[in-house]
């Protein structure tokens, strides 16, 4: 049970299959439990705009998961999952609980670590409900590279770690085992992810040993060990750039919309205003998903393009599409006060 660290995005091979691997190559017979598989692919609008969650997106061209089922989320939360273990444990009969949450209560503000912890409490209790008899194995939170507009992250997470292994071993019981994950320690965001976050495959592959040897430590008297060193593997996951770009107006909101990139986290999307003469204003933050509504400051003609990232990678734009827009009178009254033409209503979201 997760968030996007596990959950993966469409082209990662994750975690996930490297533990498989390892439990495969162990002889085994493991078999992963939950109602989803596969990775994270991006919607064709920005989820304001009501579109469905993806999950099933694709692995790293190439490889074969079979068995891939997860109980991980992009944006999963423990506030979220302590309401649900139960049934969730319930339906699917796990044996062994890996989970890795947490990181997204803290950051969005969700929790504090007092409050993160009583969660985890609570987690742990109510999964119990339903399988008295269930072995956990739980993670701390990863860090992540420094962000500016969130300057106490690092400390509030180093207080949620330094208290995590007290409070799993006052939960651990002989029958119902709660075992501790140290991520931390291990897990660099400098060089184990593609975005300061997210796992590339060396992070990926660092969690899994984490997990399994947790795993072999504590059912298994410390083996068999995990592989090492790290396998070689192409980085980044190469993208390519978005096809034609169309767009559909609708009064003063211009709906715009791109073809699909594999392995994409987001799309910058670059607008402006040609009678006015500006240069492209770029989106606050990527889009996340394969298309988006402009709400336009009034009449004129304007100038779109979109670029597909993945982390700090960036393809070359599309070329530029251009439209007039031209507000109905009845609407135009919306417009009468002076405007600064270079501020837009993005609608976009943050995966």
């Amino acid at each position: 049970m997760g968030d996007s660290i596990s959950h993966g995005l469409e082209g990662d091979y994750t975690w996930r299959y490297r533990l498989a691997r390892h439990f495969a190559a162990c002889g085994a017979p493991v078999r992963f439990a939950g109602p989803w598989t596969g990775t994270c692919a991006l919607p064709d609008l920005a989820p304001e705009e009501g579109a469905a969650e993806v999950r099933a997106g694709g692995y790293r061209p190439g490889i074969v998961f079979p068995g891939d089922r997860h109980h991980a989320r992009w944006g999963g939360l423990m506030d979220e999952a302590r309401g649900g273990v139960a049934d969730a444990v319930a339906a699917h009969r796990p044996d062994h609980l890996m989970v890795a949450l947490g990181f997204n209560d803290l950051a969005w503000g969700v929790s504090g670590p007092e409050r993160l912890l009583a969660n985890v409490g609570e987690f742990v209790r109510r999964a119990r409900e339903a399988r008295p008899d269930l072995r956990f194995l739980v993670a701390d939170v990863v860090r992540r590279t420094p962000l500016p507009h969130l300057p106490h992250l690092p400390g509030i997470v180093e207080t949620y770690n330094a208290r995590l292994p007290g409070v799993l071993a006052a939960l651990s019981t002989p029958g119902s085992p709660v075992v501790p994950v140290g991520l931390a320690a291990v897990y660099d965001p400098y060089t184990d992810t593609y975005d300061g976050l997210h796992p590339n495959s060396v992070g990926e592959f660092k969690i899994a040993k984490a997990f399994a040897d947790a795993y072999s430590r504590a059912f298994h008297g410390g083996g068999p060990a995990f592989a090492t060193p790290v396998p070689a593997v192409a980085e980044p996951l190469p993208i390519r750039p978005p096809g034609e770009i169309a767009v559909a107006l609708h009064g003063s909101t211009a709906r715009v919309s791109w073809s699909r990139v594999f392995g994409a986290s987001g799309y910058w999307l670059d607008l402006r205003d040609v009678d006015a003469g500006t240069g492209f204003e770029r989106s606050p933050l990527p889009i996340a998903a394969c298309g988006c509504d402009l709400r336009l400051p009034g009449d004129g003609t304007y100038e779109v393009r979109v670029s597909a990232a993945r982390g700090d990678q960036e393809t070359a734009p599309t070329r530029a599409v251009r439209f007039a827009c031209r507000v109905p009178a009845a609407t135009s009254a919306l417009f009468r006060e002076p405007v600064d033409r270079r501020q837009y209503d993005w609608v976009a979201s943050q995966v």
